[in-house]
């Protein structure tokens, strides 16, 4: 059985029994760490190191019901263990996942990644169309199936949609008359990534509208990769419990009004 990385082991004490998964959390280590630098995952300037980084890995079901025991995604060590959750409750509630692979297989190249309908997490680079650092860059978000949730800008006669094949996922409905069920659309787990401090979700924004982005918030990324490793594991714990606190405070309101009023932090 594979050692837990030492974040696990501090963090899954603010969790539920219920919360620790089969996965496995492991540090990135220096053969990986050469790796993602030779393979443009990791570049100069990133805001975040290898020492910071550590590999989620887990077992996920395909769209044809097939177990996968090769899922693995890079985050940032502060938030590990609630990747950690996010994948086992996926799994659980046998949510499909086409494939979940690092960044490495596609030298960092978000477009590739996305036409092969990988979901991933760390990637040094910046938001699509701007100069602005990805939240990516801090292993702080997680890119979710994107063919089947993609990503869409528009400017006044158009929407551009990435990949293409996410074309076919513009009606967003689960359930329409005449057509088979829809599998694998983020709408059914945003309340997983949100119960495990994964807030912000791209299906929310209104341009770019990115289906398949889920994210901890600028703010809190910016702070946790200052803090000392320790500290910012407490400090992530204590959001994701102030979070479920108010969730239950608000228990008498719609989900989407409970999670509306709870969500405090800047979007991204």
């Amino acid at each position: 059985m594979s050692t837990r990385f030492v974040a696990t082991m501090i963090v899954a004490l603010c969790l539920p029994v219920a919360a620790v998964s089969a996965g496995t959390v492991t540090p990135v280590g220096a053969e990986q760490c050469a790796a993602m630098k030779a393979h443009h995952v990791l570049n100069a300037g990133a805001p975040v190191g290898c020492e910071r980084l550590a590999v989620v890995r887990f077992s996920y079901l395909d769209f044809d019901g097939r177990t996968h025991d090769d899922g693995a995604v890079v985050a940032l060590d502060a938030v590990v263990p609630y990747v950690e959750r996010i994948f086992a409750t996926l799994y659980e509630r046998h949510f499909p996942i086409a494939k979940a692979q690092p960044m490495d297989d596609f030298e960092g190249d978000d477009a590739r990644a996305m036409e092969a309908d990988n979901t991933s997490s760390f990637n040094h680079r910046t938001v699509a169309g701007s100069e602005r650092l990805s939240l990516h860059a801090y292993g702080a978000a997680i890119d979710l199936n994107p063919i089947e949730n993609p990503y869409l800008t528009r400017n006044s006669v158009t929407v551009t949609v990435a990949p293409p094949q996410g074309i076919a996922f513009l009606n967003r409905r689960e359930d329409r008359p005449g057509k088979p069920e829809r599998a694998g659309l983020a709408e059914a787990v945003v309340g997983v990534f949100s119960d495990n401090g994964f807030l912000y979700w791209g299906g929310d924004w209104d341009d770019p509208i990115d289906y398949q982005h889920f994210d901890i918030g600028r703010s809190l990324a910016q702070r946790l990769a200052a803090l000392p490793p320790d500290q910012a594991r407490l400090a992530f714990a204590s959001a994701v419990s102030a979070y479920r606190e108010c969730i239950a405070r608000n228990s008498d309101k719609l989900p989407g009004k409970r999670r509306q009023t709870c969500l405090t932090a800047p979007r991204n």
